[in-house]
């Protein structure tokens, strides 16, 4: 109860910090752009100035605003991020000022002469000088362009301590775009498994709208142009030292298994990448997920998500042993939705699955004939297979079970992948718990389950694996498309300048950006998985 009245008082308390600015005309923000040299002039003025007056004013009273709307702003260096389009050449105009109009703003460097991709990419900072004319003072501020969307968050929580806090947060995208900023007040948590042991946290942050009487409400947004949600995964790639791989993994799963069922939804996830800044403190690269919930996998009130979070061993007679409640702890298992209420009949549909599992191979064979969507499982394999993702076979998996006319049918849908081509899991904290193991590029990977469903043929899986494959290196996983998928990966976080940013901000984090070793990977992996399933076309013929 005192948790929930800290989050009331808090959510109350910033939502007065919610400031709606006035925009500037509809003409100002269709994609409007500066010529090279347009700001000459006002950069003499500001050099004049900035020789007459006292280089004395606290810079941490400036708030920046670029077309009427405040920017993010780590106090420390006094820097200020603004989001541009990377992919153009021209420079978004728009007028800078300060939100109170205490201090005036002008540029000491016109910056639209510089190249601006190079700009942007190599994270350079552009002078300006606030001034203060009534005391005669000024002092220099800084604006970072950077090629990739903005959250800025305020709360009266400390992310060093609180793993539970609230306030209010403000998405910025291309300031070029009309309607680039979105507000709201949010409430948070901590989230991750071995990541919570990292300085750098992971956070799930849920939009919320509170009445005049004190009550909160859910407030589904279109964040960044993803699916309308209140709620949002932030996770703080810290581990990965390309900071590509659960972005490719995602747009992967997008063209091979999550759009491939018999519904019209996504089977999987979106991710955008962002940088974070949070009371005034930049605090690096994140990756903003989609949820995987009952609503991205449109599950009914007579339909059940599950979760795989830790990898425990799956048996009915333990699910007789403890109660429902247990079944995190005991069987790395979580039922999803139902506000955690769930009991015994909500396990059900997921019981099947372990009793199936557990039978002798005849009835597992006619069970899981009519419990499994065999395209959904050959899909998940293959999506496994190709990334060697060990760490995904007994945990990161949700379970979800639709009901058919023929009644419940289950659907695998993966989960957190930063552990694949080439990075394993090791039990060191020292070494982030990941090393880098090239050498199962060539092996196969072990998944019991799986590899039951393939040893007695059920539903004709071999033949199905085997056709999927062919036709998905044809196309939507052709050479071709998976490199142009991965350096568009690498193109958003060095390209943007955020990379760099991150690895001075978080040091101890990896940034070894081995895209070398990552696509000699992949290359090796590909090959063998064609060799594979080459062998599979002989066996069926056999």
């Amino acid at each position: 109860m005192v948790k929930k009245m800290a989050l009331l008082f808090s959510v109350l308390l910033f939502i007065g910090s919610l400031f709606f600015f006035v925009h500037e005309s509809e003409h100002a923000e269709i994609q409007d752009t500066y010529e090279s040299g347009a700001l000459k002039g006002e950069v003499h003025e500001a050099r004049k100035l900035q020789k007459r007056l006292a280089k004395t004013l606290d810079g941490t009273s400036v708030q920046l605003c670029f077309k009427g709307e405040l920017l993010a702003c780590d106090r420390e260096s006094l820097t200020f991020y603004l989001p541009v389009d990377m992919e153009t050449d021209a420079w978004e105009a728009g007028t800078f000022a300060d939100q109170s109009g205490e201090f005036g703003i002008l540029p000491l460097e016109d910056y639209t002469r510089l190249e601006k991709k190079e700009t942007v990419s190599s994270g350079y900072a552009v002078p300006f000088l606030a001034w203060n004319e009534k005391e005669g003072t000024c002092t220099t501020i800084y604006v970072v362009f950077t090629g990739l969307p903005v959250v800025r968050m305020e709360t009266d929580a400390s992310l060093d301590v609180d793993t539970v806090f609230a306030g209010s947060v403000e998405f910025y995208e291309n300031c070029g775009k009309e309607d680039w900023t979105l507000k709201s007040v949010f409430q948070a948590h901590e989230r991750g498994q071995t990541t919570r042991a990292y300085p750098k946290k992971g956070y799930r942050v849920d939009l919320i709208s509170v009445t005049s009487t004190g009550v909160i409400n859910k407030n589904k947004e279109k964040v960044l142009g993803m699916r309308k949600s209140d709620s949002w995964i932030f996770y703080a790639i810290y581990s990965d030292g390309t900071k590509v791989r659960d972005q490719f993994n995602t747009r992967i799963w997008d063209r091979l298994g999550a759009w491939d069922t018999p519904y019209d939804t996504r089977f999987g996830t979106s991710m955008k990448y962002v940088e974070l800044v949070v009371n005034g403190e930049y605090r690096g690269l994140y990756g903003i997920f989609e949820p995987i919930d009952s609503t991205q996998l449109e599950i009914s009130d007579q339909e059940y998500l599950y979760k795989r979070t830790y990898g425990r061993e799956l048996l009915a007679e333990t699910m007789d042993s403890v109660a429902p409640s247990e079944y995190l702890t005991v069987l790395g298992m979580e039922l999803k939705g139902r506000n955690g209420q769930g009991n015994g009949e909500d396990w059900k549909c997921f019981r099947t699955f372990v009793e199936m599992c557990q039978s002798d191979d005849e009835t597992f064979r006619a069970e899981a004939e009519k419990l499994l969507n065999m395209d959904n499982v050959a899909d998940i394999w293959l999506y496994l297979q190709m990334m060697y993702a060990e760490d995904n076979i007994y945990k990161n998996m949700f379970f979800a079970f639709k009901k058919e006319s023929d009644g419940y049918r289950m659907y695998l849908v993966p989960w957190d992948t930063d552990l694949t081509w080439g990075n394993t899991y090791v039990d060191d904290g020292e070494q982030l718990y990941v090393q880098w193991s090239p050498e199962h590029a060539q092996d196969y990977l072990e998944w019991p389950f799986l590899d039951r469903l393939l040893k007695l043929d059920v539903g004709n899986i071999w033949e199905k694996v085997a056709a999927r494959w062919q036709k998905l290196r044809q196309d939507e996983l052709s050479d071709e498309n998976l490199k142009n998928m991965l350096d568009d990966c690498i193109h958003e976080v060095q390209d943007s300048g955020a990379f760099a940013r991150d690895a001075a901000r978080w040091p101890d984090s990896r940034h070894d950006g081995d895209y070398e070793g990552m696509e000699s990977y992949l290359k090796t992996r590909i090959a063998w998985l064609d060799k594979t399933m080459k062998n599979m076309d002989e066996q069926i013929e056999k």
